[in-house]
């Protein structure tokens, strides 16, 4: 190989440079992370709604997020408590200074959801792998089907960042009608945000009983934010046009939702990490609570 070529397949499809509309670093591509194999520092995690797909062949070296067992409480509904971050990144060989990428399946909606809580939690260095599994694949990276041994780190979180997330409390206080300075997006498809169908899969996590959107809310389906022949991210100029589209203006504190924070995760990193909006939070509580809430408003 020379020392310039790209070390993925001549027929690679071609992939966006990674700093184009994104943070260096936060958003990388197959190309970055070919290239950081084996960097140390650089630690691949594969994200999807259970860990079937990464058995069946991952990112060589990566460790494996499922979405219904490791990133939600066991016992109650809410965001995993910080202990439990802990725990759960020591038991990967992961520590506050390795740099994460995270990709998965299901277009990186668990992945981006997994880079919040980590954004949440304060982690350093975190990044999304642009297109997510199916670019990896794609673009005929190298697989590897044996998971790698891990050394146990002692990994401790400085705490939570409380300007990423709405609470309901938040949300019912501050944003519900999107008075003037803040901004709502749903990012469930239309039909549910319109309240003519409920929820296509009903986990335990999401069930709720009403149907419609918070009022106020604009509808901006997150799958929207993506090319849909390659699942990478549109170019940065049609991302900004689509959230001024949306009524999202350059100084509105945004709230974003969906079902349970796996859709709406994806547009929060378009708005927070690419963007750089400098007003963004996630409601995780998501319609799976604010449907279900005594009393609380709801349009249709």
């Amino acid at each position: 190989m020379r020392q310039n070529e790209s070390p993925l397949t001549a027929s690679a499809p071609p992939v966006r440079p990674v700093a184009e509309g994104a943070v260096p670093e936060r958003l990388v591509d197959v190309d970055w992370l070919v290239e950081h194999l084996d960097d140390p520092a650089v630690r691949p995690v594969e994200a999807g709604l259970d860990s079937t797909a990464y058995y069946e062949g991952h990112v060589p070296g990566a460790a494996t997020l499922s979405w219904l067992d490791d990133l939600h409480e066991a016992d109650r509904r809410g965001v995993l408590s910080q202990s439990h971050v802990e725990e759960l990144m020591s038991s990967r060989g992961i520590t506050p200074q390795s740099h994460v990428v995270l990709y998965g399946d299901g277009d990186n909606m668990f992945a981006a959801y997994a880079l919040w809580l980590l954004r949440y939690y304060r982690h350093g260095p975190v990044s999304l792998l642009d297109g997510g599994r199916r670019a990896w694949l794609a673009a005929g990276a190298p697989l590897a089907s044996d998971v790698p041994p891990v050394s146990a780190s002692s990994y401790v979180s400085p705490g939570t960042d409380e300007t990423l997330r709405a609470t309901r409390d938040l949300l019912l206080e501050r944003y519900v009608g999107s008075p003037s300075g803040t901004a709502l997006l749903d990012c469930r498809g239309a039909s549910v945000f319109h309240g003519r169908a409920g929820s296509a899969t009903e986990l335990p996590v999401m069930f709720h009983r009403l149907t419609g959107h918070v009022p106020g809310a604009r509808n901006l389906p997150s799958s929207d934010l993506l090319d849909p022949q390659t699942g990478r991210f549109r170019p940065h100029e049609e991302l900004s046009r689509a959230m001024a589209d949306h009524g999202i203006g350059p100084q509105d504190e945004v709230v974003l939702y969906c079902d349970v924070g796996q859709r709406s995760a994806l547009a929060w990193f378009v708005l927070h990490e690419m963007l750089q909006h400098p007003h963004v939070r996630h409601y995780d509580g998501g319609w799976a609570e604010y449907g279900s809430l005594v009393g609380a408003p709801v349009s249709r």
